[in-house]
């Protein structure tokens, strides 16, 4: 996964709503919820909240950023799911 600090998805239009909305106590356990589920193709962890969103249509995903310093956002490299 690639992790960006300071930026979360602008869900302005319905194709970017996450499809799982959970709590994680950490980025690391994010991670693996999003790893977890195959259509999961990112993750945005708040870290004052513990909120952790999944996910499957990201399709214009560097132009649906927007800062928030405290969010990370982390995006699954195509071909690294083991298994696929």
């Amino acid at each position: 996964m690639t992790t960006t600090n300071g930026l979360e998805f602008q869900c302005a239009n319905s194709n970017c709503l996450p499809f799982v909305t959970t709590i994680a106590p950490n980025i690391f356990q994010c991670q693996i919820h999003c790893l977890r589920q195959p259509q999961c193709k990112a993750a945005t962890f708040q870290e004052t909240t513990c909120k952790c969103q999944l996910f499957n249509n990201i399709a214009d995903q560097n132009n649906n950023l927007q800062v928030n310093i405290q969010a990370t956002t982390m995006i699954v490299i195509s071909g690294t799911r083991i298994p696929p």
